[in-house]
Order: structure tokens, then sequence, then C-alpha cells
């Protein structure tokens, strides 16, 4: 009121004034992330109508449209490179024919909507789209995937018709890699360790692409213990331990491996940072995960699976023919995956492998732009400082040890974007959890510019 001009009316008026601000910057965040949230929230739905596949490329739409109300658009340094893979990645599909196409095309799009989703998270503010939100999210997706685990283990190979492969048609579902994109299963049923053994896959479609998505959201979600607050700690906390029975249980390898290189290498760089507690923390960790597999029904499950060869000479197979074929097609490779002639009952050629998937079907330039991208990502997220972005890095530092056994597409690769993206958008040379938007020295503004300045933005965008 104009007639009220006391203290106390004073601190009144700032502390409303203080909540309609929060409330504003609220609305503004929920209509800035509403993609992501529905999107991730959703991912139980999506899977059940035979759409988690490619619901990452509907709701790339909305993030692209956001992106172009944006002036200038930002990029990390070093993201020409990534430019530069799509290209090739584009002009590969010189090297498609038939029925190939539709597995050409699925791929390419997964990867455009991967870069909208990263350029989305990084040029919007922290007002816009939180880094807490972020991380919320990330965890919430891991709870759908451990949820999905146990289903699996109890469930084994159940599946159900979806309501995207009623509306396809038999021609499409004829090939079996589009059918398995849209008939969900709770599980790949194996015998590979001389018994029937239900491996998780939902909610996505393999098992191997569970494994996957589960190791680097396992980082994202540690990230959250030292920023949200006690609530979500807790949550997380017991999330983790539930995880770790059907991460076991599901003999997969990969994600052992994964989990005990991100635990180790996020525990090293902490103590780096912050002290030698986190190494001792990372010790008890150890010693109880080791009593537990040691002296439950955990450790057969585990001996089994060393002891099995199976695995190891099919990838071994599949990665032979790949370095066999390529120089056929060394500048632009195959377009996509190809029929394994050899042994047609195993999978693709040019599968089961991040970067064997991307030297097979887009040439050695693309898988070398691929690689140098992801290192330029791993120096600079190795750069961040706080607790948070290191958990974050890690998520990062995984790809370079997975690619060679796990393929990224789609869920692993758009939650290595979304941590990248999330990690980089705050100031290097921060020390708390408080975000001050990115260091200029890190961008690339993307908005037209004189002969002068286009050499020296080029030069930056490449900059490993």
């Amino acid at each position: 009121s104009a007639q009220c001009t006391g203290p106390r009316c004073r601190a009144q008026a700032k502390r409303c004034g203080v909540m309609l601000s929060g409330i504003a910057n609220a609305s503004r965040s929920r209509s800035a992330s509403w993609p992501l949230t529905a999107l991730i929230g959703g991912v139980p739905l999506w899977w059940a109508l035979g759409a988690g596949s490619m619901v990452w490329i509907a709701f790339a739409i909305p993030m692209g449209l956001r992106l172009l109300t944006r002036t200038p658009l930002r990029v990390p340094r070093g993201f020409g490179l990534w430019f530069l893979f799509l290209a090739w990645m584009v002009a590969s599909v010189t090297q498609v024919e038939g029925v190939r196409y539709l597995s050409f095309a699925y791929r390419g799009l997964l990867y455009l909507s991967a870069t909208v989703m990263f350029l989305f998270i990084y040029n919007l503010t922290e007002e816009e789209l939180p880094k807490a939100r972020l991380i919320k999210l990330a965890t919430i997706y891991f709870l759908w995937g451990t949820i999905g685990g146990y289903l699996g283990l109890i469930l084994g190979e159940v599946g159900f018709t979806s309501v995207v492969e009623m509306m396809l048609p038999e021609s499409i579902l004829e090939n079996s890699f589009a059918r398995d994109l849209v008939h969900p299963v709770f599980a790949q049923d194996q015998d590979f360790l001389g018994f029937v053994l239900s491996r998780p896959s939902a909610p996505f479609v393999y098992t191997n692409e569970w494994g996957a998505a589960m190791a680097v959201l396992f980082p994202v979600v540690i990230a959250g213990w030292s920023y949200l607050d006690r609530r979500w700690h807790a949550w997380s906390v017991l999330m983790v331990i539930a995880f770790l029975v059907p991460a076991i249980l599901s003999v997969n390898r990969g994600l052992w491996v994964c989990v005990v290189f991100a635990g180790t290498y996020g525990s090293l760089l902490m103590a780096r940072r912050f002290g030698r507690r986190n190494l001792a923390l990372l010790g008890i960790a150890a010693v109880l995960l080791g009593v537990v597999v040691l002296f439950t029904p955990l450790r057969a499950a585990a001996e089994g699976r060393f002891d099995s060869p199976h695995s190891n000479n099919a990838r071994l197979s599949l990665y032979s023919q790949v370095l066999d074929q390529i120089p056929d097609s060394p500048l632009l490779g195959f377009g996509a995956p190809t029929t394994n002639v050899e042994r047609p009952l195993q999978p693709a050629v040019g599968t089961h492998g991040q970067f064997w998937t991307v030297l097979y079907s887009h040439g050695i330039p693309a898988a070398i732009f691929f690689v140098l991208f992801i290192l330029s990502l791993l120096k600079r997220t190795f750069r961040r400082r706080n607790k948070v972005d290191i958990w974050l890095h890690v998520s990062v530092a995984l790809i370079p040890l997975m690619m060679w056994f796990y393929e990224m597409l789609a869920p692993p690769l758009f939650i290595v974007f979304l941590a990248a993206a999330t990690s980089l958008r705050s100031n290097p040379d921060e020390n708390s959890d408080n975000d001050d938007g990115p260091d200029p020295g890190e961008l690339v503004v993307l908005e037209p510019s004189d002969d002068t300045t286009t050499p020296k933005t080029l030069r930056a965008a490449l900059a490993l």
C-alpha cells in the first residue's frame, strides 16, 4: 500500500517480491523443461506403447522449436567435430539400399535428436532449466530402469503387442530389428550358461541397452547426492543399493566393468579435489559389495558369467568381420549394419559396440570425428571442479570404455549428452554447487558474422 512506508511494511513487501519472483522462475522452469519431463517421466508409458525408442525423436521437435527462438545460439568449443560427424553420417546414405534405409533413417534421426537435446540443455539458463531438475530427471530414469530390472527377473521374456506394433504394416515387422523396437518384452531369455537365464531389458529394447543406460545413469545419480535435498538423497541411495541385485543377476559383464570403473574413477577425482575421505568410502563400499557377492547366491551367477566364452566368441566374430569388410568402403562405410552372412543366426555386422557401428556404417573419417568429439567432451568436462560436475564428467568418461562393446543408441547417448551439456553449461572454475552460467571462454556463438571473424569461429568450434 502507498500509505504503508514503515520498516515492517517494507520487509513484508520484500518477502512478497521474493516469493513472486520464485513463483515466476518456477513457472518459467516448468515451461522450458516440459519436453524432458514428459519424455523421462513417461518412460514406462512410451515403452508400453512401443514408442520407447522413437520418443526421443518426437520430443526433439519441441526442443528444436524452442532453440529457434534463441538468438544467438551457443555451442561449446569442439562441437564442430560433432557437426562434421553428422555431415559424414548423412553422406553415407549413398551406400544404403533396400530395407536398410529404415535402419539408416532411424539411427540418423537419433543422432540429430541427440544434437538438439544437447543444444537445448546447453542454451537454457539455470533459471529456465535448473541443474537440480536435470539430475532429478536422470534419477527418475534410473528408478524406471531398476524397476524394469526386477520385472525382467520375475517375468522373463514376457512380451505383448504394442499399439505402435499394431499400426505398422507386416512388411516392416518382418524385419527383426524393426519388430524388436516396437514389441515390448521384460527380459531376454538366453541359455549361454547352460540354463535359461532371464536378463532384464525393460524399459529398453535389449538387455545390453539396459546395461549401457544404467551404467551411464549411475554416476549422474551419485552426482545428486551432494546436490539434491535429503529426501532425494535418501531415495537415490536406496535405489543404487536396490539396483545391484538386477545388475548382478543380469550377468552383464559390461555393466559390471562400467560401474566399477565409474565408482573408482569418480572416487579418485573426488579424493584429489576434496580429500581422502572419499577413498575410504569407496573402500567400505567395495568391501560391502564383496561380502554380498561372495556369501549370497549372486556369487554363482557372477562366476558362471566369467566362465562362459560364448559371448566373447560371438563379439570377436562380429568385430573381425567389420575389419575384414571396411576396406571395401573405407570412406563412407555401408550406411547401416548388414546381415551376418557368415553366421545368419548371430546379430548384424556393425553392431555390439558404438565404435564398430560408426566405423562400419559411416566409414573411417566418421569414426575419427566421433572419437575426437568424445575426447573433446572428456577434456572439457574434466575441467569442472565441483562435486556434481565431477560425477557428470564420469558419465562422459564411460564412453571411451563402453563404445567398444556397447551401442550408445538410443538412451545411453542421450543420457551422456544430458550429463555433458549440464556440466559444460556451468563455470569451470566454480568451487561450489552454484551455477554462474556458461563460461565465455568455452562458447562459440552461432550468429551472422563478418569474414574476418568466421575462420576464428570455425577454429574454435572444431578445437579439441
